[in-house]
């Protein structure tokens, strides 16, 4: 056996110690095919666990065999960096039986391994503590590294005291004023909180500044210096409770004004709030800095601070000509600010300080201002702006933002860019093949075929040996089958259920009809996947057959999947030539994908038609086809075992798994496909839901059945998974009427936890309102039950319906409001849901003047009186509303 193997065999066993005492035996010719030998075993050893985290127990091992056989402390440094030997998942704490083997080495060379590794180290690094020990035997300089000081920090943590810690380590002088500047300091620290414990940073620092021991002015230029660089809240979450713990003095504060100033306009919360309670603390501030401070204060989106800055502003605006300017200014932004509490507050100061300040600019602000805010400053309406005259309104435009744009595919129009099609598939198995793009090679498979089969034949036989082939004829637990399964569906299709597989099979059925195996057609589907693989196993039938028919009656013209009814028509008259009728699930298909309008013409044509499937579309054409399924939508939780109802009872404190079920109801069309999907889908909740983004285009006319087969995949609880928000889009550019299960698809969406996705959903709102196609009460509704059963934070939604306001959807707005507020307000002795006040208040800006709607339950929150902003918003809604 060579050394190699001896190591090996030790490796294998997670032997660390008996690896470190072979490898000081070896000469250096062993030691060199031991280290030859480590990173293709640390491949096998990944492999073997199958693993992305790393080496598991094994590493201890392999970490102590490249320290005892690498030759450069480069290499050794970056074998003990490498990812798969740090950040594993497992402890690994071999500090001691690193220094052991690398000290038989030269001191030089030990320093230039501490600094190679100091430059390697991330967050977490074990190598930190061979690091520091090294370190602090050669005496090199400490490096600066931001992973050597972020595991310096976290190594001080572990200590008893961390003053004591500091006072007795000798990296601390060097290191501790990069605490402000490596990155990772801020996470390692960020729950720190008792700046009187002296086993926390926060306590420590805190009274080593009190002796003298560390410099306090270090320490605070530190703090305001990480702030100006700036971050995350949770980033400087420490910096700013080190900062509150020093408690600086205001002539501490003076020399540094202009920086806390920098501050207020853009740094995260907690720290603009800090800023602005020193900046207020001082005697005096010049008007200029006052004014900058004001001005950029009135512009955050935090209220706290907006109220701050109302408040020092009350304060400072006796002071001068200068502040009262400024004040004037801060005042007439307030009026447009987007809280109703703000705009009051702001009003009741212009009222107060009126003989100090510039009545012009207030008087011009206040014509943003509702009617009861303007009353206070005594400014009359302005017709142009005021939204509460009736008849003389400019209302803003709404403009409907542009959606994603999807690109309709070109026909394939010859057997040469059908075979090129087919071999890209080939040769990217695991592409995504959208549905136009299906429906593209579906068409010209059939109408090319029946042109010339013995080209097509002839093109399609160059096609190569493909992953599909394997995966049609290999079992479904197969490992390939499962390999492209997990890139096709997440939630782990079987072979029979993926439209490509039947796709495939047709396009190999062509060259050859004995040749491929069809799939096994799954024994349960959702109602929109089997209409989708019915069409598909009649093209495989009619492939096998060798009787493909010469056009696809449902291939779509347009990306919402409409199908232009002259063209269906002229499809029907090229079948009806020819002697055929289309196949059961093609006709169901293209019935579906009729457009709602159809021209007079085209319809008197279809009338002529003879044959059945003629006479059956001339009738959905001339508008005689079943009229729109009535969709309603309710909640329920799991209890225990048991499925219950929201609307039932209140649900227990302690429930799971809230869901929302649809129910269709629907006069039956004679035709089994179609009937099926005009059905509860609650009733195959169980079933798999793949290819939702292909159901738009099932149904492009009655797109909110679509909304209802959707709903039940949505997961409320945890958001892990759901229709995304493209299919919304689809549904966005197809036709028919909207009802609740669009709307609260639709919410699901408006309460993402991304801004990013709640801009998306509320550009589908916007689209949707510009068309007038929004369902504006049934969204209201259904926000009413989602936020009352606990599904959806209303904080979060408030703010995308005042977006919408803001584009010109006020009228749309109001209806939502509306219909929510009855749902989520509460009643006496319950808690309102977080954002209620906002939502009131944005009611007031909505509503419109002399209307009739009424609010159930208004009236009430209204009388109880008190201070809070619940009721103050909602008498003033009440004001406005009929009684």
């Amino acid at each position: 056996m060579t050394a190699w193997d001896d190591v090996r065999e030790l490796i294998d066993k997670c032997d660390a110690d008996g690896v470190a005492a072979l490898v000081v035996t070896l000469d250096d010719a062993a030691r060199r095919q031991v280290a030859g030998e480590l990173p293709g075993h640390l491949k096998e050893v990944r492999l073997y666990l199958d693993s992305w985290r790393g080496a598991g127990e094994h590493a201890e091992a392999l970490r102590a065999a490249g320290a005892g056989t690498i030759a450069t402390a480069t290499s050794v440094a970056s074998w003990l960096t490498r990812r798969g030997l740090v950040g594993s998942g497992e402890t690994v704490d071999d500090t001691r039986r690193l220094l052991g083997l690398v000290g038989t080495r030269p001191r030089a060379w030990q320093a230039e391994l501490a600094t190679r590794l100091a430059g390697r180290l991330r967050g977490g690094d074990p190598s930190y503590g061979l690091t520091a020990a090294l370190i602090r035997r050669t005496g090199v300089e400490p490096p600066t590294d931001d992973g050597f000081v972020v595991g310096w920090v976290s190594a001080v943590l572990g200590g008893w005291r961390v003053s004591d810690t500091l006072t007795a380590d000798p990296l601390a002088d060097a290191l501790l004023p990069r605490i402000f500047h490596a990155q990772g300091v801020g996470e390692v620290l960020q729950w720190e909180g008792d700046p009187t414990d002296g086993r926390t940073w926060l306590g420590g620092l805190r009274a080593l500044a009190a002796t003298g021991r560390v410099d306090r002015a270090m320490l605070l230029e530190g703090c305001v210096g990480r702030f100006l660089r700036g971050g995350t809240a949770l980033q400087l979450r420490f910096f700013v409770r080190l900062h509150q713990a020093l408690d600086p003095t205001p002539a501490e504060v003076a020399p540094r004004v202009r920086d806390y100033l920098r501050l207020l306009p853009s740094a995260p919360g907690p720290v603009a709030e800090l800023a602005l309670g020193h900046l207020r603390a001082l005697p005096t501030v010049p008007p200029g800095d006052f004014a900058e401070a004001v001005d950029a204060l009135m512009y955050r989106p935090e209220k706290k601070l907006v109220r701050a800055c109302l408040s020092w502003l009350d304060r400072s605006v006796r002071l001068g000509p200068e502040y009262a300017g400024a004040a004037t200014a801060a005042l007439a932004a307030a009026f447009g600010h987007d809280s109703s509490d703000v705009q009051e507050r702001a009003v009741r100061l212009a009222a107060r300080h009126a003989a100090h300040l510039d009545a012009a600019p207030l008087r011009e602000a206040a014509t943003a201002l509702p009617a009861d805010l303007r009353a206070l400053l005594g400014v009359s309406r302005t017709p142009a702006r005021d939204e509460r005259t009736a008849g003389e309104e400019t209302p803003i435009p709404l403009i409907a933002p542009a959606l994603p744009p999807v690109e309709f595919p070109s026909p394939i129009t010859t057997t040469a860019e059908l075979a090129a099609e087919f071999t890209r598939l080939a040769n990217d198995p695991f592409s995504e093949l959208g549905w136009l793009d299906t429906e593209r090679l579906m068409a010209a498979l059939v109408e090319l075929t029946h042109r010339d089969p013995a080209a097509v034949r002839a093109a399609l036989a160059s096609v190569p040996e493909s992953e599909l082939d394997r995966e049609v004829r290999e079992s479904e637990d197969t490992r390939a089958a499962l390999a492209l399964m997990a890139i096709h569906q997440p939630w782990g299709w079987s072979v029979g259920e993926k439209p490509l597989a039947w796709l495939w099979t047709a396009m190999r059925a062509v060259v050859s009809p004995q040749a491929p195996p069809a799939p096994r057609f799954p024994d349960q589907l959702s109602a929109p996947n089997l209409l989708i693989l019915r069409r598909m196993a009649e093209l495989v039938a009619a492939a096998r057959a060798g009787d493909l028919p010469p056009v696809l009656l449902a291939t779509p013209t347009s990306v919402s999947g409409h199908v232009d009814p002259a063209e269906l028509l002229a499809r029907l008259e090229r079948l009806e030539a020819a002697g055929l009728e289309p196949s059961d699930a093609d006709l169901q298909q293209a019935l579906l994908r009729i457009p709602r309008r159809v021209d007079a013409g085209v319809a008197a044509r279809a009338a002529l038609l003879t044959g059945s499937a003629g006479r059956l579309a001339a009738r959905w054409m001339a508008g005689d086809g079943p009229a729109d399924p009535v969709v309603t939508v309710r909640y329920r939780y799991t209890d225990g075992g048991s499925h219950r109802w929201f609307d039932e009872g209140r649900p227990p404190d302690y429930h799971r798994d809230p869901c929302a079920s649809s129910f269709v109801a629907a006069s039956p069309a004679g035709l089994d496909l179609i009937d099926l999907l005009c059905r509860d889908p609650d009733a195959y909740f169980h079933h798999r839901g793949g290819y939702m983004s292909w159901w738009a285009g099932v149904m492009p006319s009655r797109r909110e059945v679509v909304a209802a087969h959707l709903l039940p995949f949505f997961d409320w609880e945890w958001r892990e998974r759901g229709p995304d928000l493209s299919i919304l889009h689809d549904l966005a550019r197809a036709d028919g009427p909207l009802g609740p299960a669009f709307a609260a698809a639709l919410i699901f969406h408006l309460n993402d936890e991304d801004p990013a996705g709640r801009t998306a959903a509320l550009d589908v709102l916007l689209a949707l309102a510009a068309a007038g196609d929004l369902p504006d009460s049934d969204v209201g509704d259904q926000l009413g039950h989602l936020v009352g059963n606990g599904m959806v934070t209303l904080s979060r939604v408030t703010p995308s319906l005042a977006e919408a306001e803001r584009a010109g959807a006020g009228a749309q707005v109001w209806r939502i409001v509306a219909a929510a507020l009855p749902r989520v307000l509460p009643a006496p002795g319950e808690r309102p849901p977080s954002g209620l006040a906002d939502l009131i208040a944005l009611g007031v800006r909505t509503a419109p003047p002399g209307g009739t709607t009424h609010v159930p339950g208004l009236a009430g929150i209204a009388a109880r009186g008190g201070s809070s902003r619940m009721v103050r918003e909602a008498a003033r809604l009440v004001r406005l509303l009929p009684p």
